[in-house]
């Protein structure tokens, strides 16, 4: 999970969703982003200790966290709302599957049909896509597929090209 701690990012979901996994499981949330109130990070301070899935690393510069990001399986994108998550298009440049909330921005970066969706505050449908993600590769594939098959909309030529369109339309 990349973002800070706030209402709207539903920030705890995925440590509530670890909790419900079996024991044999592997998965483990990273979490970064900074705790914008004191309540959260006594929460998420909380959390690390007495959930082993855990584990909140706090705020870190922008290269360390696409760094961080990179190296994951997999973004956990908990938000209520977006209007298109930076972290989703990171995600994206860094060919990293997400699992997301069925919002609206997600579904304008990932498309309509991308496997990786579950409904706002759904935590059991979190933890059941989680699970399916460690343990069925051929979900896991598919994940990874939608992912590749969105990567242009981040790549810097497609960028480019937009702009020169949008600057042509409007000229």
């Amino acid at each position: 999970m990349v973002g800070h701690m706030r209402d709207v990012k539903d920030p705890f979901r995925a440590a509530e969703a670890s909790r419900m996994l079996p024991t044999e499981s592997e998965i483990q949330i990273l979490h970064i982003g900074g705790a914008l109130s004191a309540a959260a990070k006594k929460r998420a301070r909380r959390e690390q200790l007495e959930n082993r899935r855990y584990n909140w690393v706090g705020e870190k510069p922008r290269w360390q966290a696409i760094r961080l990001l990179a190296r994951t399986r997999l973004l956990v994108l908990t938000s209520l709302m977006e209007g298109g998550a930076n972290v989703v298009s990171e995600a994206l440049a860094c060919n990293v599957p997400v699992i997301s909330t069925h919002i609206s921005g997600s579904v304008g970066l990932l498309g309509p049909n991308y496997p990786g969706y579950f409904p706002i505050g759904n935590t059991k449908g979190l933890a059941d896509l989680l699970l399916r993600a460690e343990k069925d590769s051929k979900f896991y594939n598919s994940l990874k597929a939608g992912i590749k098959s969105q990567g242009s909309i981040v790549h810097p030529h497609q960028e480019t090209a937009s702009w020169q369109n949008l600057l042509k339309e409007l000229s």
